[in-house]
This record gives C-alpha cells, sequence and structure tokens, in this order.
C-alpha cells in the first residue's frame, strides 16, 4: 500500500528525486567527455603504440558492455540507489587511475574497470529516471538525457580547456573525480527510495511479461541497437568524411560532430514535451525518417556547408530516440525485480560498439561516402521499428505511456 503525503511534501521530495537523478546523469558524461581528449596523453605516458591503444580501448568498450550485464543482478540485489551511489565514486575513482598506468596491462585494467563502472551506472541511473517518471506521472527521459549530452560537451571543454594550457594529467584527472564524487554525494541522497511518499493520482503503467512478448523487447533491443550505432558513427566518422572526402579543413571538419552534438541535446530538452504532445511512436518515426532522407540527400549532392546542416538535422531527429527507448523498455517487467532496460542498455552499446567498425570495413572495400549507407539505413530501421513506443489510452480515461 502507497504512503500518501500532502502535496507539498510529494512535490518536494520528487522536485529533489528530479535533481539527484540528473546529478548522475552530468557525473556520468562529465567523465564520458573527459577521457576523449585526454587519451593522446595517456598513449604517450604508456608507451604504447597504435596496436596498443586500440587494445586498451577495447577493453573499455568491452567493460562498457560487461557494465550493462552486472547492472541487472545489481539491482536485483541492492536495487539502483545503491547502485548509482557505489558507481559514481568508481567510475570517478577509475578515472584518477588513468594517469597512473604504466603499461598495457595496466591500462587495460584501468580502461576495463573504467567501462564496467560506466555500463552499470548507466543502466541504474536510467532505471532511477524511470522511476522519477513514473511518480511524476509524465515524461522526463528525454530531458535527463539532453543534461547528459550536454554535460558531456562540458567536460570534453574542460579537458580541452586544461590541455591546451598545460594542466599536467597528473592533477586534472584525480582533482576532477574528487569534485564530482563531493559535489553529487550529498544530492544522491535525494534518489527515489521505495518509502518515500508518492503522488496519489495516476501513473505511467508497466507492462507484465503476460502483456509484452519477446518480440518487442527485441524490437525495442534494435531500436537502442541502431540509435547508438547512428550516434557511434556520426561521432567517430563524420569528420573522417568532411576532411578526406569533402574536402573541409580539419577545423572546419570538427563543425560537423559540433552540430551533430548540438542539434541532439537540443531536441532532447524538448523530446518529452513533443512525446506528450505527438506521442513518442510519431515523434521518433518522424525524426529517424527525416534524418535518413536529410543525409542521403547531403551524400548524394555533397558540399560541406549542405553536409553540417544534415548533421545538425540528424542529430534533431534522432536525439529523443534513446530516451524513448530507454523509457520505454524501463517498464517492460519480465519479472521479479527485472525489466527489459539493461538489455535495450547492452544492445546500445553494441550498436556503439559495431557501427563505427562496420564504417571502416565499407570504407576500405568501396568508399567512405558508400559507408555512409550504413546510419542512413540505420535510421529507417527506427522509423519502421518505432511503433515499439506506441502509446495506448489510459483505463481511468487519460493517455499514459506504453510499455
Amino acid at each position: 500500500m502507497r504512503y500518501k503525503g500532502t502535496m507539498s511534501s510529494v512535490g518536494d521530495a520528487l522536485a529533489r528525486s528530479r535533481v539527484a537523478v540528473a546529478a548522475t546523469f552530468s557525473a556520468h558524461a562529465v567523465i564520458a567527455g573527459t577521457v576523449g581528449p585526454w587519451i593522446p596523453r595517456v598513449k604517450a605516458d604508456a608507451g604504447l603504440d597504435a596496436g596498443g591503444l586500440g587494445i586498451a580501448l577495447a577493453g573499455y568498450a568491452l567493460g562498457l558492455v560487461a557494465g550493462t550485464r552486472v547492472a541487472g543482478p545489481a539491482l536485483r540485489r541492492v536495487g539502483a540507489r545503491p547502485t548509482v551511489r557505489v558507481g559514481i565514486p568508481l567510475l570517478a575513482a577509475a578515472l584518477a587511475a588513468l594517469p597512473a598506468a604504466g603499461g598495457l596491462g595496466a591500462l587495460v585494467a584501468i580502461f576495463g574497470v573504467l567501462g564496467v563502472a560506466s555500463g552499470a551506472l548507466d543502466v541504474a541511473m536510467n532505471s532511477e529516471a524511470v522511476e522519477v517518471e513514473r511518480r511524476a506521472g509524465r515524461r522526463l527521459m528525454s530531458g535527463m538525457h539532453g543534461m547528459w549530452s550536454v554535460s558531456m560537451l562540458v567536460g570534453a571543454g574542460l579537458a580541452s580547456i586544461a590541455i591546451a594550457i598545460d594542466v599536467p594529467i597528473e592533477a586534472y584527472l584525480p582533482a576532477l573525480a574528487a569534485a564530482l564524487v563531493v559535489a553529487s554525494f550529498p544530492v544522491l541522497r535525494w534518489l527515489p527510495s521505495p518509502h518515500e511518499p508518492e503522488r496519489d493520482e495516476p501513473v505511467p503503467d508497466a507492462v507484465s511479461p503476460a502483456g509484452s512478448s519477446i518480440a518487442r523487447v527485441f524490437v525495442l533491443c534494435l531500436i537502442a541497437f541502431a540509435s547508438f550505432m547512428t550516434e557511434g558513427i556520426a561521432a567517430e566518422w563524420s569528420a573522417v568524411y568532411l576532411h578526406e572526402t569533402l574536402g573541409a579543413t580539419a577545423g572546419v571538419a570538427g563543425l560537423g560532430v559540433v552540430a551533430f552534438s548540438a542539434g541532439m541535446a537540443a531536441s532532447r530538452f524538448v523530446g518529452d514535451r513533443l512525446a506528450t504532445r505527438v506521442g513518442p511512436r510519431d515523434l521518433v518515426r518522424v525524426g529517424t525518417a527525416v534524418s535518413a532522407t536529410v543525409l542521403a540527400v547531403a551524400l548524394v549532392v555533397g558540399g560541406i556547408p549542405l553536409t553540417i546542416a544534415a548533421l545538425a538535422v540528424v542529430g534533431i531527429g534522432v536525439g529523443p530516440t534513446v530516451p524513448m527507448a530507454f523509457g520505454a523498455a524501463g517498464r517492460v517487467v519480465l519479472g521479479p525485480g527485472r525489466t527489459a532496460l539493461g538489455i535495450a542498455v547492452t544492445a546500445g552499446y553494441v550498436g556503439s560498439i559495431v557501427g563505427p567498425l562496420a564504417m571502416g570495413f565499407v570504407a576500405d572495400v568501396s568508399s567512405l561516402t558508400a559507408s555512409f549507407a550504413i546510419p542512413v539505413t540505420a535510421c529507417v530501421v527506427v522509423a519502421i521499428a518505432a511503433d515499439a513506443l506506441r502509446v495506448r489510452a489510459d483505463r481511468r480515461g487519460g493517455p499514459t505511456m506504453r510499455s
């Protein structure tokens, strides 16, 4: 039986929970954004060649996937809240340890821990976001992911500034890690707890195994896989395409990543309102269909300004997809204390690994332009599969999110 608090106490508790979950997304993203700019320094300090760095980064990728699988048992045993409160210090500690890697073995181990902590925390914080959505009775997931996108850019920007002014990596990474732990820890006590008061009003309903199917979970995983694939390709290959195929300077080529990232962040901050108005299915279907069309036209027509503009449109179009997919998966109950969220996050990370690798393979056997048929196809797949995000009328008369 639910505890019914006063509206003011319930509202205050909900507001604090939103702040705590947003802080978790931000801390996770700042660390994710910090790692990339420092990789050349880490490579040099560890004395690695390109092959060695590839092995180390493979350890990080495998750790991410493993972390998403570890998260399920952790959430069932202790819950999402304790997992987050342990995950952030562990993630920060792994970041702080990067400068201490003295060779390939140590770096693989540290990157592996960083990946496991990041993957597990990703599942736990999205699970907390689903719970806050449930208590609020409205969509909030896309905004949380918008906060993640902005915070990742902040982390990357601060790291780039530190590198430019020659801040030692041995000082910067431990200091940043400590600052994140100290700043976030007091807020994390506000994370949702089963014993906090809830609103006495209709909330989004969860779907039990009897109301869902393996096919539905598979489609949600397919959406996450294709969406992460598109995001990973845009982040890792758009600048290469602009520079090597279209002849953009290195500085201009980087604007493709900026345009995509900015478009994605902007659309995520309005994604919840749009999904409430038109439904997540139509929002994702239209966004990804437009993205596929615009990107295909840019590839055929060519031109640097058109391609950068197209990448911005793709960011806008695909931005809400992952939050909508994770939100839906988090409300599909597979068993006691278990939802489809962990599986969907795993599928997403696998897509982020497979996409860039597939781009390189196709570019080698054909051309870089031809390889961009992969994200075009991925967007088409999501548009077709978007029916898995549909909404239905609540039995009490109001619209609710269908899982």
